[in-house]
């Protein structure tokens, strides 16, 4: 948020901010949680085993701690990319902003909008999830990441760019 306020233009108002859908958080949990299993199944045989320096304990551990590793490396990859992107409707422009060392960040004039497409799997229309692609004048073109609600970012970009025709 703090980069589309450094950017608004004069006159230009903040209206909206698209949200990652819940479901997000917990694929990202559901993965540093199965990745540390086998730590978990090592820990339950060193408790369960009173002899606590059997050499079957070993490769356990090192499969744990890997799996342990891997999993933090997903989760903290997925919770970095959901804190660093921003997608916001401004009272002129849709902005996507991804990264927090490299930044990416894609704008389209809400006056030259032409097309926005939401796309939903069964499971998306059932948890509330989907993809919005929005298409301008120029082949200019921004597809968002799956957020939570794409029917009413739609909405609020329709109706932002209803305000920017009359304002014209």
């Amino acid at each position: 948020m703090d980069y589309v306020k450094k950017t608004l233009g004069t006159d230009e108002e903040y209206l909206y901010r698209a949200k990652f859908n819940w479901t997000y958080d917990a694929i990202s949990w559901f993965w540093l949680l199965v990745a540390a299993v086998p730590l978990f199944f090592w820990a339950f045989v060193q408790l369960s085993d009173s002899s606590a320096s059997a050499p079957s304990g070993r490769p356990y551990f090192v499969l744990g701690v890997a799996g342990a590793s891997i999993g933090a490396v997903i989760w903290l990859s997925r919770s970095v990319h959901k804190w660093t992107t921003v997608i916001a409707v401004t009272s002129s422009r849709v902005i996507l902003k991804v990264g927090l060392i490299a930044r990416k960040s894609r704008e389209i004039s809400l006056l030259t909008i032409e097309k926005i497409n939401v796309r939903q799997s069964l499971y998306g229309r059932f948890f509330g999830y989907g993809m919005l692609i929005i298409r301008g004048t120029g082949g200019a073109k921004i597809e968002l990441p799956s957020i939570d609600r794409p029917l009413a970012l739609r909405r609020e970009i329709r109706q932002a760019k209803q305000q920017a025709h009359t304002t014209e």
